[in-house]
């Protein structure tokens, strides 16, 4: 890569100023300038509108005199010749001046022999036309069309002009414009209908659908894009500027065109000079920038030169330098420098050392804190990761037993329940002072660890003098919570086993009240109520209180077969749950006149206690259904689902606000027999809408 010197920066300085004295320059030309160019299009912009106002008075009274003579005739028959011939003597259009009635057929012509227009349309209002070439090979004309009304007949009065000599084209070439600058009228289809230059005549311009649009919407038109052609048949020169007014009362355009040489002579004359002085201005730059290296920078680059060999080290050999002042001191500044630094490199250099030896110090230092707290990171992820302390112990002494590379770690950890336990790493290392319950020898080192569950431990490794001891007691901290969260779940699991134990006995238990419920009543209570019906059957009365009687002996009878049945049904027994469920809908939910679907999966494993707990639970829910919920449809699904048994229990009845009942007894009931085997029960409900229930007992 090359550094800037100052030799070329003194150019750069120099060209910086030259392009900012030019780019000023240039935003003064191209402002004044551009006033100027704009002044010069204008000026031709000017001349088109004088011609085109001119031109359009010219029509305008034609129009006029048409009107009047239109107005004036005393018939509209041959006679009116006459008239005509006087109008189209004074008019412009005098090519020929004929009368027509609706039908276009000729009632008076001057001169008697002039052929009408081949098609006038239904114009309404007098109207210009463009170039209309006529049938029969004649020549084109410009024609002036007034339509009238005379005794509710509609005529057209049309005059006629020949583009050939007419008084436009004589008009045009009076003025006496430039030779180069062309100056023509068209019609709206670019067709040249007048001219200075007569060889124009008839031509259709280049690009005339440009002229057209700007003629229809009465817009000037400006711009350097359309070319010159100048007759010659050579074709359109590209470098023209091109300017066009469109009539008010005809269908024409003033065109002017002309060489944009010639049209901005004075223009490109100016910018030429402006170049040239420019270029004088860089050539005169350039000398000075030269003189100017010659005197500055020869002297300066021998600087340079003594101060790269400063740079390189070379510090032996004086500098010296002439030249003018501001060098001489700029020297000498440069030798007290190179006296300077010669004095201190030998101090620099000895500082750098022992800075280099301090910082790979505590490089070292850093690294080892940094192994230090990846140790703890691994051991509190173990610990996040497994709770068994069988396997957690020792995780957690192999990440040790690697982090400082001992031979051997071991750990005694003694719970407040429970037995001791050893564990050592790796499996089957030589600790016999350990087994014996020994003190350990002196070259190992014993920490021991206390828990907040009231557990201890005690932790046994290599003696190594080198350990950190802030690093040891974050290791222990993290070590007890690790222990403690081991213990924890240890003991979490049996209560949860001795939960489940009671969980079953109280199950048991309430199941086994419910079947010593069930024999007593129909042991005990059903035979007295059989002995008291057999008595009544045997007395010979017939009252009206007798008959009483023993309706309601029977229905008693039939409540305490309802009561032994729903306390412990023997589907339940006999056939397992879905069976249960079956029996138990059709008994009491179509009894009641219930419209009932079942979906019940067949085929479930037998969970007693689990099957229990859900039909007791069905039992309530169907309860609450013919009590409260007035429905008339009601929906029982059973089927196991993601290893839990799902009840789903839906009704259409009015429902209930949720957060008014769920503090009753009969939900919370539910809700507490739910829990008794890990299940859950939710209650989806609105009032009107009915109710679903779903019942989830996990089946492990």
């Amino acid at each position: 890569m090359r550094h800037p010197t100052l030799r070329r920066r003194l150019y750069t300085v120099l060209l910086q100023w030259f392009l900012l004295l030019v780019l000023a320059a240039g935003a003064v030309v191209v402002v004044s300038f551009s006033g100027v160019r704009q002044s010069l299009v204008d000026d031709r912009l000017v001349l088109a509108r004088t011609i085109a106002h001119y031109l359009d008075a010219t029509i305008s009274v034609a129009i006029q005199d048409l009107g009047r003579l239109a107005a004036d005739l005393p018939s509209l028959n041959a006679d009116a010749a006459g008239r005509l011939r006087v109008f189209r003597f004074h008019s412009p259009f005098r090519e020929a001046t004929y009368l027509l009635d609706a039908q276009a057929r000729t009632l008076a012509a001057d001169p008697a022999d002039a052929r009408p227009l081949p098609s006038l349309g239904r114009a309404t209002h007098e109207a210009v036309t463009p170039l209309v070439h006529k049938p029969g090979g004649e020549r084109p004309v410009l024609a002036i069309v007034q339509p009238f009304q005379r005794a509710g007949a509609s005529y057209y009065l049309v005059s006629e002009m020949n583009p050939v000599g007419s008084i436009v084209s004589t008009f045009l070439h009076d003025l006496g414009l430039d030779p180069e600058t062309r100056v023509a009228v068209i019609d709206e289809r670019g067709t040249v209908i007048a001219a200075a230059d007569p060889r124009q005549l008839l031509r259709t311009l280049p690009h005339a659908a440009a002229y057209a649009e700007r003629i229809r919407a009465h817009r000037p038109l400006v711009t350097e894009a359309l070319g010159y052609d100048d007759g010659s048949g050579r074709g359109a020169a590209p470098d023209a500027l091109t300017v066009m007014v469109p009539l008010r009362f005809a269908p024409w355009g003033v065109v002017i065109q002309q060489p944009k040489a010639r049209a901005f002579t004075g223009f490109y004359t100016t910018r030429r000079g402006l170049v040239a002085a420019g270029l004088l201005l860089a050539l005169m730059g350039l000398l000075l920038a030269r003189a100017l290296s010659r005197s500055i920078v020869a002297p300066i680059r021998q600087l340079s030169r003594e101060a790269a060999a400063m740079r390189t080290g070379d510090l032996s050999r004086p500098i010296g330098v002439s030249g003018d002042y501001e060098v001489e001191v700029l020297a000498e500044t440069l030798e007290e420098a190179r006296r300077k630094l010669a004095s201190t490199l030998a101090e620099l250099t000895r500082l750098n050392e022992d800075l280099e030896g301090q910082v790979a110090n505590r490089t070292r230092a850093i690294e080892a804190r940094y192994r230090d707290l990846k140790l703890l990171q691994a051991v509190a992820q173990v610990s996040t990761q497994e709770r068994d302390p069988d396997r957690v112990i020792p995780a957690i002494l192999e990440l040790i037993a690697a982090h400082w590379s001992f031979p051997a770690v071991a750990m005694v950890t003694r719970p407040p329940a429970g037995p001791a336990a050893t564990y050592v790493v790796p499996a089957g290392a030589a600790v016999p002072w350990l087994a014996a319950s020994g003190a350990p020898p002196p070259d190992w080192q014993r920490h021991e660890i206390a828990q907040q569950a009231g557990a201890r431990a005690e932790l046994f490794h290599p003696r190594r003098p080198d350990l950190d001891r802030e690093v040891l007691g974050a290791l222990e901290h993290q070590l007890a919570i690790s222990l403690d969260g081991a213990h924890l779940w240890r003991r979490t699991l049996a209560q949860d086993e001795q939960r489940q134990v009671l969980v079953r006995r109280l199950l048991n238990a309430t199941e086994e009240e419910r079947r010593r419920l069930a024999r007593e009543l129909h042991d005990e209570i059903s035979q007295l109520l059989t002995v008291i019906q057999l008595s009544l059957e045997r007395m010979d009365v017939d009252t009206t209180e007798m008959r009483r009687a023993k309706s309601l002996l029977g229905a008693t009878q039939e409540e305490i077969h309802r009561i032994i049945h729903d306390l412990r049904p023997s589907l339940l027994d006999d056939l397992g749950l879905a069976a249960a469920i079956k029996a138990y809908a059709q008994d009491h939910l179509v009894g009641h006149g219930l419209t009932v679907s079942l979906e019940i999966e067949e085929g479930l494993p037998s969970r007693p206690e689990i099957e229990i707990t859900t039909f007791r639970i069905y039992q309530e829910l169907v309860t609450n259904i013919l009590r409260h919920a007035q429905a008339e449809h009601v929906s029982v699904e059973l089927y196991e689902r993601d290893g839990a048994l799902v009840l789903a229990v839906e009704d259409d009845g009015k429902g209930f606000e949720p957060s008014e009942q769920f503090a009753g007894a009969g939900i919370t009931g539910m809700r507490e027999r739910a829990a008794l085997v890990n299940g859950t029960i939710r209650f989806d409900s609105e009032a009107g809408l009915g109710t679903h229930a779903v019942l989830e007992i996990p089946v492990r």
